[in-house]
């Protein structure tokens, strides 16, 4: 096993050289990694919100440890939902709300502005002008206008268009921005020059004013021209986008064939650092969201949702495991036992990057590999009627067993999630054993050369 990971990693480490020298996507996964700070600490506020401080959650809620009968006094029913207890524990999750949403609420505006900082840089124009007009062609292109419950409309912007249901628009709007701005302030006939007497900031102020007028009027008009053409009855940008794929998602994502494809996609774009799951959020939001509401609704009975692919997040505990049982490198269990905590609420970052799993060879297999066979195993499971399908909607963050079983309304979600686990050990594991093996012979030669 250890010459064929040998083998694989002498394949794989010059492709992965290949892909981690491209400088758009080295500029994708660099602006991914500056949020990941935002994306753990606003998981974390998300675990505390949904899981200990939901006065129906896992902790206080009577489908879980029930805690909130015995912290309320032993009430129950409407007198529950009324009293002082839950009132102070829905206002502490407001609070915790609060900084969700800079970790997830606004994901999007925050991916323009780190993507579009890391192409300035690249591309050789001014960083943080480049972010700051890349950051403004996107607030042109998303609606300012909400409709209010009087039919008023409201000055106002949707979270909806800031947050994960956004990333497709923000790398679209971040790269096309960029570009044009990039492209303008290295035209000297366009820069502005001012005498050398002027401070520097006002001086690079005037340089970059007209490629900042023009990028920002070409949004202008491409916004008024969307908004006025009213294509498949979209106004905004985002909106077109769904439209557009949403209709020849629908007609197949229930397939193994898609289902396994999507998951390809999700893990192997993680593999690279760049975070997967918010890169094809519009598939997510687009066919597995609607099908996952379908099936609470009782309007249909989709295998393929939101629920079954949020109770596979796990897959990540079968490595830390095998690590805890067979890895020798001592780096590895140090990590997995900082990571441990966080990935039993899904939390993968830590995992990910300090193991790290990003762009290392051994690992891309079984990283892959294993989500794969759950969605199989899972497949064949529910469709056998084995196990429900995935009704309820669940926080991500809901830990083993519980999510599954909260999920499915029964034991028999808990179990599937159980026996995914299992398999994931036994699919990381000759994995880990063989690194053992490698790293043994890499000590050993550096010994030789040593002498």
């Amino acid at each position: 096993m250890g010459f064929v990971i040998s083998s694989f990693e002498r394949v794989m480490m010059p492709i992965a050289g290949k892909i981690s020298s491209n400088k758009f996507l080295l500029a994708m996964r660099d602006a991914f990694s500056m949020l990941l700070p935002f994306i753990i600490v606003g998981s974390f506020f998300g675990i505390i919100e949904w899981v200990v401080l939901d006065p129906w959650g896992t902790i206080m809620g009577e489908n879980g440890l029930n805690l909130g009968h015995t912290f309320s006094g032993g009430l129950t029913g409407d007198a529950y939902k009324a009293c002082s207890f839950v009132a102070t524990m829905q206002m502490l999750q407001g609070l915790c709300n609060n900084v969700v949403t800079v970790g997830f609420g606004i994901f999007s505006f925050l991916l323009v502005a780190a993507f579009s900082y890391r192409l300035g840089g690249i591309w050789g124009g001014d960083k943080f002008s480049t972010a700051l007009t890349a950051i403004g062609a996107f607030i042109i292109i998303t609606p300012q206008q909400v409709i209010g419950k009087a039919g008023d409309k409201m000055g106002a912007f949707s979270l909806d268009y800031f947050g994960n249901k956004g990333v497709l628009t923000a790398l679209i709007v971040a790269m096309v921005a960029s570009w044009i701005f990039v492209k303008l302030s290295k035209n000297e006939k366009i820069r502005i020059k001012m005498p050398d007497t002027v401070p520097p900031a006002v001086s690079q102020s005037f340089a970059v004013l007209v490629p900042v007028m023009v990028t920002l009027s070409v949004f202008t008009v491409f916004a008024t021209i969307l908004a006025q053409a009213n294509l498949f009855g979209k106004t905004a940008l985002n909106d077109l986008i769904y439209a557009i794929i949403q209709a020849p998602l629908m007609g197949f994502s229930q397939g193994i064939g898609f289902s396994l494809l999507y998951q390809f996609v999700v893990w192997f774009f993680w593999w690279f650092g760049i975070h997967g799951h918010n890169v094809t959020a519009a598939v997510q939001n687009m066919v597995y969201m609607p099908a996952q509401l379908a099936n609470q609704a009782g309007d249909a009975s989709y295998i393929f949702s939101n629920g079954f692919f949020e109770a596979g997040l796990m897959h990540i505990m079968g490595l830390v495991i095998a690590i805890f049982l067979f890895s020798k490198k001592a780096s590895w269990r140090a990590v997995a036992k900082l990571g441990a905590p966080a990935m039993l609420f899904n939390i993968q970052e830590p995992i990910a990057f300090g193991l790290p799993i990003v762009l290392n060879p051994i690992l891309l297999i079984p990283y892959i590999l294993a989500p794969l066979a759950n969605t199989v195993v899972g497949w064949l499971l529910v469709s056998s009627g084995l196990v429900p399908i995935f009704k309820y909607v669940v926080p991500w963050t809901m830990p083993l067993f519980f999510g599954g079983t909260i999920g499915t309304g029964s034991i028999m979600g808990g179990l599937l999630q159980v026996l995914w686990l299992v398999m994931d050990v036994f699919i990381y594991a000759p994995f880990v054993i063989a690194s053992n093996k490698i790293k043994d012979t890499e000590t050993e030669d550096e010994k030789t050369d040593g002498v």
